[in-house]
């Protein structure tokens, strides 16, 4: 999917004193932050998500996860005009994509509802600040809905957060596989005082069709992309095995993709290392392991591959990821 960034987001950053001139040279957009908005790819998102984990700290995280401190965008709204916060949760995740490629799953239980959260591309894992950010971000919403200071049962994160981030969530918070963030069923049918069924009326047909162009609008090189990331671990994703797949010839895709600016064997090699670089995080996968599931039949040439991707060894890689 294409996406569209406010330019008053980075304009945000600015001001709670993120360096942007540290974001890799591909999101620096010719040191023009004040354009109205900036068009990213499903992988430019991702990109921007990862470079952002490496550079906020816990406390800048919260400020971009309430909602008092950012632009308030349409699926917000249609969020906090629902009649409570079940409501909230399922309007905000049928429209999220239309703010970035994270999807939203909702699980309802007896008592219970449960709120996970993955990227848009299966293998991509996201970092420690979408996660934290889009856990604080909901509860924010949740609490401004109902006026009160509405607290989960439980929080689940593969990683650690640190203390302000703790006292945020008020609840007891564990290590997991998989992220979660669990509420009390009877605290989400609260009653919104921001309930605004004529809001809603009107703002659902708006959202419908911005989620239509969001999903339609992804550039031919994001649907190569795309995939990429289906067929690789398939085995099958030369050239040709794309282009029959997406009902074209092998000289049509490269023709597309070259107006675009790049190369197929380009796209590949970026989808691999994402895929890799995802994938040797996991301390419980063999090197011989992600090399078969990214494409490469011997070790020896995944592993010259990933120097020259990324400057380091696998080994030094997997070292920087365990401090």
């Amino acid at each position: 999917m294409k996406l569209s960034v406010s330019g008053q987001y980075f304009q945000f950053l600015k001001s709670i004193d993120v360096d942007l001139d540290q974001l890799p040279e591909s999101l620096r957009y010719q040191e023009d932050y004040q354009k109205e908005e900036f068009a990213l790819s499903t992988l430019d998102y991702f990109h921007l998500l990862t470079a952002l984990d490496e550079l906020l700290t816990d406390e800048q995280i919260l400020e971009m996860s309430r909602l008092k401190n950012i632009q308030m965008m349409p699926p917000f709204f249609a969020a906090l005009s629902s009649k409570n916060g079940l409501m909230a949760i399922k309007h905000f995740a049928k429209f999220k994509r239309i703010t970035g490629p994270i999807i939203v799953d909702i699980e309802t239980f007896d008592d219970l509802v449960r709120v996970s959260y993955r990227y848009d591309y299966t293998g991509l894992e996201l970092p420690r600040f979408a996660v934290l950010n889009e856990q604080h971000l909901i509860l924010d919403m949740i609490r401004t809905g109902t006026g009160e200071a509405i607290k989960p049962v439980r929080i689940g994160v593969p990683f650690e957060y640190g203390q302000e981030a703790l006292e945020s969530f008020g609840c007891h918070v564990e290590y997991t596989e998989g992220n979660e963030i669990i509420f009390n069923k009877a605290d989400l049918e609260r009653p919104f005082i921001t309930a605004n069924n004529i809001m809603l009326d009107y703002l659902e047909p708006q959202l419908k069709e911005r989620l239509a162009e969001a999903i339609s609008g992804e550039s031919f090189t994001g649907v190569v992309q795309q995939m990429l990331y289906k067929a690789i671990p398939s085995g099958e994703f030369s050239v040709e095995d794309i282009a029959v797949a997406l009902g074209i010839s092998s000289r049509t895709l490269q023709r597309n993709l070259s107006a675009e600016g790049t190369k197929f064997n380009q796209e590949l090699q970026n989808v691999q290392k994402l895929l890799a670089l995802s994938y040797l995080k996991k301390p419980e996968m063999t090197t011989d392991e992600v090399a078969y599931l990214i494409g490469y039949a011997e070790v020896s040439s995944f592993s010259r591959a990933f120097k020259k991707w990324t400057g380091m060894t696998i080994t030094e890689y997997k070292n920087s990821t365990d401090d």
